[in-house]
């Protein structure tokens, strides 16, 4: 198996391919490119943050707002979307901890006067004042949600059932990551994310026990299960009051 350098890759490939593109070389150096994923038996998506004066007095003129350029001659194929610096903030006022993950995850190809950096910075400031806050209202949706699995079990919804299962489980994973004092990723990694906070808690394997068991009766006693663990690693890592932890639907709002 050959490991491929992919920042090296990725610089080359910025340098030889998309800088010779005639309607876009002259906006590139002065633009960030990070590679948001690399898979490389699909695809590698790439964003180019053009500076906001430049991307709103000219660039949106000639190309749009969701310019992209889709390059399928490259194995993986590279697939490039153009955005301003205002995007990129308006992203992260939209999904502070999912950006945050995205970009601090992210391989930087260019960055002129480290703009790209000193954005993610101050946004990682932001999401760590606000850590407890985050775990907080995300503890009071994962009791809601496992409160209404309940009632869907009650009346036998195979339907909702499925979808709050899914859904507990994943607020359990977000948690046992923000716990850990990180952000978590979207849906599709959010897995393989809490496998590295997993060691001591199990978390990961209740959630797959859970969201597979199909019994009425059990599906009911291994969500009590997960929320007894989720409930006290928060007592045992974070300082949110007991009393919340306890008695969550005081804090309904």
């Amino acid at each position: 198996m050959i490991l491929v350098d992919w920042k090296l890759w990725l610089r080359r490939y910025f340098e030889d391919e998309l800088m010779s593109l005639d309607d876009l070389h002259k906006y590139l150096p002065r633009s960030t490119i990070v590679s948001v994923e690399v898979d490389e038996k699909l695809t590698i998506d790439l964003i180019a943050f053009v500076p906001d004066q430049i991307f709103n007095s000219e660039f949106i003129k000639k190309h749009g707002d969701c310019y992209v350029v889709n390059d399928q001659k490259q194995l993986p194929h590279v697939f490039t979307r153009f955005k301003s610096y205002q995007w990129l903030l308006d992203d992260f006022s939209k999904r502070l901890t999912i950006a945050l993950w995205i970009f601090q995850n992210a391989i930087v190809v260019n960055d002129p006067d480290d703009a790209f950096g000193r954005i993610v910075q101050s946004q990682s400031e932001i999401f760590n004042r606000s850590l407890v806050d985050i775990i907080r209202k995300k503890y009071i949706e994962f009791r809601s949600d496992r409160h209404n699995l309940r009632q869907a079990v009650f009346h036998q919804d195979k339907l909702a059932i499925n979808m709050l299962k899914a859904n507990v489980a994943k607020l359990a994973l977000e948690i046992l990551i923000l716990v850990n004092g990180k952000p978590y990723p979207y849906k599709k990694w959010l897995a393989s994310e809490a496998l590295k906070y997993n060691v001591s808690h199990g978390v990961l394997e209740d959630c797959l026990r859970f969201t597979s068991e199909e019994d009425p009766y059990k599906i009911i006693a291994q969500s009590d299960e997960l929320v007894a663990k989720i409930s006290d690693i928060l007592l045992l890592n974070t300082n949110l009051p007991t009393q919340l932890v306890t008695e969550w639907w005081l804090h309904l709002r």
